[in-house]
């Protein structure tokens, strides 16, 4: 594959996989984007999931992470589940 930025992989991989999946990406109470995680300092990563995917009680289901694909994604993915893992409220407004 060759080498594409995040916003690509965003648009050419992840999007059509989710919408396949039946998630609506225009549906904010199905699919947010760019959502900040309650407790963290934006330093060394900057504490924002590139995709949160919700139950309809509003409960986050998962969190779904994009890169460019220059960057080793099992490295950078681990890394942040380690960070989002430790902590309990991905999105604060949701019970």
């Amino acid at each position: 594959m060759s080498r594409i930025s995040e916003t690509a992989t965003r648009a050419k991989l992840i999007d059509p996989l989710l919408t396949a999946a039946g998630w609506n990406l225009k549906d904010r109470t199905q699919v947010d984007f760019e959502i900040p995680v309650d407790g963290y300092d934006k330093e060394p990563w900057n504490g924002i999931t590139d995709y949160c995917l919700f139950h309809p009680s509003g409960e986050v289901l998962a969190v779904v992470e994009a890169k460019k694909t220059s960057r080793h994604p099992r490295k950078t993915i681990l890394e942040q589940a380690e960070l989002l893992c430790g902590n309990s409220r991905i999105y604060p407004d949701v019970p």
